[in-house]
């Protein structure tokens, strides 16, 4: 007898990505780029310091709005990324059917996955809902909580370089 629920049935727990890689609102578009590059990540949420989820930031709307020109634009604040409208929330106990439904709604490929008291916990996105839905094993991801990024950096010129690059009028922060 098989007794497993059919994929849109599914609680959303049972497939949001709960490891995830955060940013404060005050960080860059510069430092949002360059945390995606390394994590070999898609999505960005945006937390403030109670983690709360203010949105989150896509890969596609990361690099559609990119100015390569313009250093203060990449300096400017990640949540000038950010929808207009917050973040679509789901409860984990929501399930895959509703999380479509809600990314549908918001024209969005992610909905976030809060606690009780509107803490963001996990991450579903449509590649997740894919997965699901194909019957692909599911990897073993930590059930811990989500943390602001720790670290901050900076690309910065080799010491050698810096003074054969012309000097620019725009501050470092």
């Amino acid at each position: 007898m098989n007794t497993r629920r059919p994929p849109d049935r599914r609680p959303v727990a049972e497939v949001m990505t709960t490891d995830l890689l955060t940013v404060t609102a005050d960080e860059t578009v510069l430092m949002a780029w360059e945390l995606m590059c390394r994590a070999h990540v898609h999505h960005l949420p945006v937390v403030d310091g109670d983690g709360h989820c203010l949105g989150v930031v896509d890969a596609a709307t990361l690099t559609s709005t990119w100015e390569p020109t313009s250093p203060l634009r990449a300096r400017r604040a990640v949540t000038t990324l950010l929808p207009r409208r917050g973040p679509m929330c789901v409860r984990p106990e929501a399930t895959l059917a509703q999380a479509a439904a809600a990314m549908l709604s918001a024209e969005r490929d992610n909905v976030t996955v809060i606690g009780e008291h509107g803490d963001l916990i996990g991450l579903v996105t449509a590649r997740d809902l894919i997965a699901a839905l194909a019957g692909a094993p599911g990897h073993d991801r930590p059930r811990g909580s989500c943390m602001p990024s720790m670290y901050r950096m900076e690309p910065v010129l080799p010491e050698r370089q810096r003074d054969t690059v012309p000097h620019s009028t725009v501050s470092p922060d």
